[in-house]
């Protein structure tokens, strides 16, 4: 056993990103929505990162997503999911967030018990129409969108609350600090000492005040494959889906988090946070205070992308293709973040959120 898995023991960095997805049946998922919502259809797996999911098409060409969840996932954070969804849903029914469909028994998700013996969750939701953001033409105008339905889903999250809301997982960038125990697989010198700056930088600026920084339950994943929009007009978004990462932490994580995705192949990555953080402002109020913590987010967040497939790779070495495929992108976009000065950067997105 490597040193990263007996590290992985300890908690810091999460159980539930362990194990690869447990693969389901398509047999199996047909059977679910037969049973438990009276659907017949045809199941046709999709790869997650985490669980097993299946698009259900029925005859009359509808498709649901049925998703049956990893064995490691905590039946609270299941409801927490489903609950937040119909949250939203009933707060601001015109951000376009995928619909739960309840099962015959009226419940929102439930427990089964798999062919392998393992009890999982399962949630069936509407299938968001769209594409990725990620694979569509991004401009100016799509990521301010991307910023303020942002701000629309913390102002509609923002009443909500679940007892499972502070669980731990590996993406939360309250326990950024346990990036540090994937440092030393990075063989390059350069690397390690490049994230391991971030991490510094990072605590000495967030951790001191995390406690008076303004919380909420916050998507915590606004990612562009998270984000659909239109395939012919992509400038209007048409689904936010996945709210598998969901947690009670800082609002100005989630826009962090927003941001350094947004960067893209983008070759000014502050144009494009700007963009985004123009487009929340439109929604929600931020203070001069809160911008480079902002940035520090964003670099953080990149840092994430890079230690956790890592250590993922580490652990799943049958995986590690798939799992580190974006890497070489992810520091391409540190490296481009980095040619522009600090205090220029920070500048730019305060002058963005005037």
């Amino acid at each position: 056993m490597s040193a990263i898995q007996k590290n992985s023991k300890t908690g810091v960095l999460g159980a539930e990103l362990e194990t690869a997805s447990v693969p389901v049946s398509c047999d199996q998922a047909q059977q679910i929505a037969r049973d438990h919502y009276g659907f017949s259809g045809r199941a046709t797996w999709l790869w997650g990162e985490k669980d097993s999911n299946f698009r259900l098409m029925l005859e009359d060409d509808t498709a649901y997503l049925l998703k049956i969840l990893n064995p490691a996932e905590d039946s609270l954070v299941t409801s927490m999911h489903s609950l937040a969804l119909l949250h939203v849903e009933e707060v601001d029914p015109g951000i376009p967030t995928q619909r739960v469909i309840l099962t015959r028994d009226g419940a929102a998700d439930f427990r089964f018990v798999a062919d392998d013996g393992t009890e999982r969750g399962v949630r069936m939701v509407t299938f968001a129409p769209g594409v990725a953001q990620r694979t569509a033409r991004q401009s100016p105008l799509q990521r301010r969108r991307v910023g303020a339905m942002l701000g629309r889903l913390q102002k509609a999250l923002k009443s909500f609350s679940h007892e499972a809301a502070s669980h731990r997982i590996t993406w939360d960038l309250k326990h950024a600090a346990g990036m540090r125990e994937v440092l030393p697989t990075f063989a390059d010198v350069h690397q390690r000492t490049r994230l391991e700056n971030a991490i510094d930088e990072f605590e000495e600026a967030i951790m001191p005040i995390m406690n008076t920084l303004d919380a909420q339950v916050i998507h915590n994943d606004f990612n562009m494959e998270n984000i659909l929009v239109d395939m012919t007009a992509p400038d209007t978004i048409t689904g936010i889906i996945d709210f598998g990462d969901m947690v009670h932490a800082p609002r100005l994580f989630d826009v962090g988090v927003a941001a350094a995705y947004q960067i893209g192949d983008e070759p000014d990555p502050i144009a494009a946070m700007c963009d985004l953080i123009a487009g929340y402002r439109s929604e929600c109020s931020l203070s001069d205070a809160e911008i480079p913590l902002i940035y520090k987010a964003a670099v953080m967040r990149l840092v994430m992308r890079l230690c956790i497939p890592r250590w993922r790779a580490q652990l799943l070495p049958e995986h590690a293709q798939r799992l580190t495929t974006q890497s070489a992108s992810v520091w391409a976009q540190l490296a481009r973040l980095d040619a522009i000065p600090r205090s220029v950067a920070i500048e730019r997105l305060r002058e963005a959120n005037r």
